[in-house]
């Protein structure tokens, strides 16, 4: 292409186009200062703006770093590959991406809005997580969803590796740490229990946790953030990190020291007290969290036994791959201090009242 040719290449449109546009409507809903930080925003377009999209409300992905900007082309393409896959009615539970405006030389995505509230918020409502019935319900619904998406795609069935993959990304972050050893002999443990099993490749999330999960009128009604997403992984990756973040923030509302309320037993008492107490320990959550675990393990025709080596391995995924280093070495330094074995395996069933 010569230099005059050049010239006469329409400049991409930027973030300003549509935010700033006549008739332009729009909120900031979420921002952060995560080293991928980005801004999003809600925008109503003026009519016509995408003729073969919503006539309402798109969302807009501004990344503030470069970070950022590699996450947010990362999500891109998984959304587009989401959309070239059958999901049936599931589909309509997952952003539609648009297009790609330039936000000063860095990629910004827009996508289809999915309603619906952040589970987030209902379960930092007072209360809510020491209510079995509300935490049973979280439970269901999210293995629902996950249920659902699984059995729409999935694929070629192999040896589960995951474990495997999760050491050698561990090794390569945290290599010399001093949990570092104690962290990798919990996961070979985990990865002998998983790897003579055979599992259907599925679409994976890859942070299935329920800050994503949008709800509306008792059911998921959207699924966002899929920036850690893969077409085609393991489907134990987002079966185990809803059960373990579901967990984490169990005593987020309780003062250090304090028993959790509703959860006998449980103690604020460092970093993830309450991922100890829903694998090992007993009452109704933990037989909860065993129960949505094995439930999910039995629909991929998976033995329900080896629900906590798998425990095992996406508490090392996370120890190798979240963006934080101190949520990650936390993530690390509890696996590191976790038995090799469940102390107790838990009911068969649990009943909610």
């Amino acid at each position: 292409m010569t230099e005059a040719s050049k010239a006469f290449q329409p400049r991409p449109r930027s973030v300003h186009d549509l935010l700033f546009a006549p008739g332009s409507r729009g909120v900031l809903i979420a921002t952060s200062k995560d080293p991928d930080a980005k801004r999003t925003f809600i925008v109503t377009p003026p009519a016509g703006t995408y003729t073969d999209g919503p006539a309402g409300p798109v969302a807009i992905k501004i990344p503030v770093t470069v970070a950022a900007a590699g996450a947010i082309s990362r999500e891109t393409r998984m959304l587009i590959a989401i959309g070239e896959a059958d999901l049936g009615e599931l589909g309509r539970t997952v952003p539609r991406y648009l297009e790609t405006l330039d936000s000063d030389g860095l990629p910004a995505a827009v996508t289809t809005v999915v309603r619906g509230v952040p589970m987030s918020v209902g379960y930092h409502r007072w209360l809510h997580t020491s209510r079995p019935r509300a935490v049973a319900e979280d439970f269901a619904l999210a293995g629902g969803w996950l249920r659902h998406l699984q059995l729409a795609t999935a694929g070629t069935s192999g040896r589960i590796t995951w474990a495997s993959e999760v050491s050698g990304a561990v090794r390569e972050r945290w290599s010399g740490h001093p949990m570092f050893e104690a962290a990798q002999v919990r996961l070979a443990a985990a990865d002998r229990q998983l790897h003579s099993q055979r599992v259907a490749a599925t679409v994976v999330h890859g942070d299935y946790w329920f800050g994503n999960l949008l709800v509306d009128d008792g059911r998921i009604s959207g699924v966002v953030d899929w920036e850690n997403g893969a077409r085609s992984g393991s489907p134990l990756r987002d079966l185990i990190r809803f059960a373990l973040s579901y967990c984490l923030y169990l005593d987020r509302h309780t003062r250090p020291g304090r028993e959790v309320h509703g959860h006998r037993g449980l103690r604020r008492t460092g970093f993830g007290a309450g991922i100890r107490y829903g694998l090992l320990e007993a009452g109704w959550l933990p037989d909860l969290v065993r129960l949505y675990l094995r439930t999910g393990l039995d629909h991929l025709g998976l033995p329900t036994v080896l629900w906590y080596g798998a425990a095992l391995a996406g508490l090392g995924e996370i120890a190798a791959s979240a963006n934080d280093d101190e949520f990650a070495a936390n993530h690390l330094e509890l696996l590191a201090g976790l038995p090799y074995w469940p102390l107790t395996d838990g009911p068969v069933g649990v009943e909610v009242l």
